[in-house]
């Protein structure tokens, strides 16, 4: 069995039939090249696909507060929250930041966060790391922060996650990667990426149906 934790189907209104070889998934709203609305897509993937869980998202800069919009996210059932410096084109070290932190650490709600290019810096993490339950590196740090990925390897609450990083790369945080895939956005063979990717079966299953509470 693998769960997918990074799928942006519904945003492009592509059906779940579409993904192969993936028994569970959880939906992330994010466009492809983001846009700067507040929450990117999340609600015209809630209309579309109602029934499957999925994460919330929030842009610092949006006009309404967190304590606001993260709270109708939180009704529809989400089971984390991502941050998209990235595409957002906001600091992690931003103090409007610490506003989300405090919504995921009184909820008990992970932190997924886009990471690898400009904004996307790993270490600016480090800060809020004791403070919510756990916390999620897409990309993993790849292609510019690799290094600062590395160096919370030995945090218990950081994963990473294995989108858009090549096998040599992603190998070096073997034993703490959850699977995720950006399907429908990237061609994928999904049976030789996890193949090359070696993942054993924590990575493919056991620490997304723990960290999402997932009931397969």
């Amino acid at each position: 069995m693998i769960i997918d934790i990074n799928v942006h189907l519904g945003i492009k209104l592509y059906p779940p039939s579409t993904l192969p070889e993936v028994d569970a998934f959880i939906l992330n709203p994010s466009y492809k090249y983001g846009c700067d609305c507040c929450v990117d897509g999340f609600y015209q993937q809630y209309l579309t696909f109602k029934e499957y869980p999925r994460f919330g998202i929030y842009n610092v800069k949006c006009r309404i507060s967190p304590e606001v919009e993260l709270y109708r996210q939180i009704e529809k059932g989400i089971r984390g929250v991502i941050l998209n410096p990235i595409n957002h084109s906001y600091s992690l070290l931003d103090d409007r930041v610490s506003n989300i932190i405090k919504i995921l650490e009184k909820e008990d709600l992970p932190l997924l966060l886009y990471t690898g290019k400009g904004y996307g810096n790993p270490a600016h993490v480090k800060k809020y790391i004791s403070r919510v339950p756990y916390v999620i590196l897409i990309h993993s740090g790849y292609p510019d922060y690799v290094k600062e990925a590395l160096e919370l390897l030995r945090e218990d609450k950081v994963y990473f996650e294995t989108s858009l990083v090549p096998p040599n790369i992603s190998l070096l945080f073997e034993g703490k990667r959850i699977f995720g895939s950006e399907y429908p956005y990237i061609k994928l063979n999904f049976r030789e990426r996890i193949e090359e990717l070696r993942l054993d079966s924590n990575e493919k299953y056991g620490y997304a149906k723990r960290i999402f509470r997932l009931s397969l």
